[in-house]
């Protein structure tokens, strides 16, 4: 079974029973039926080939967009795997993972700030500017983050 007929059929199976899978849920399914693809995508990007993404996030089922960004305090670029996004700027809510090379909770998406202004909240790290623009991370396994920003 092709892994996006898998993850459909996870999802058509928790709505039928009333239960819709959180952002979270629907994101780390899709990671887990991509993880081997995305590790074999990165090896050549950690040893500083090029790789170009923007063609290879179509073999990604249930991946929207992949980026290769700089992160402030990081000298190696940040992928990110952008799995959900809803709503119009300024009112929106995206989510997906994140490849960090350090192993460290990052702050992506704005680019406002870096890593220090992340503060411990559960199981994981989150980050706002005292209106409704929030960001929250949650390690999924080593180098790789779920996160979810919403502004």
């Amino acid at each position: 079974m092709r892994p996006a007929m898998a993850v459909l059929l996870t999802i058509l199976s928790l709505a039928a029973c009333g239960n819709w899978p959180t952002p979270e849920e629907r994101v780390l399914a899709v990671f887990e039926e991509q993880k081997d693809t995305v590790c074999e995508m990165i090896e050549p990007y950690s040893t500083d080939d090029a790789v170009e993404w923007g063609e290879l996030e179509n073999d990604l089922e249930g991946v929207l967009h992949v980026y290769a960004m700089k992160v402030r305090g990081h000298d190696k670029g940040v992928l990110q795997f952008v799995c959900v996004a809803e709503g119009i700027a300024p009112a929106g809510f995206v989510a997906g993972f994140y490849y960090s090379p350090d192993d460290e909770p990052l702050l992506i998406g704005w680019g406002l700030s870096g890593p220090s202004e992340l503060v411990e909240d559960g199981e994981g790290y989150s980050w706002t500017d005292g209106t409704d623009n929030s960001y929250y991370t949650e390690r999924i396994c080593e180098n790789f983050y779920y996160y979810q920003e919403v502004n």
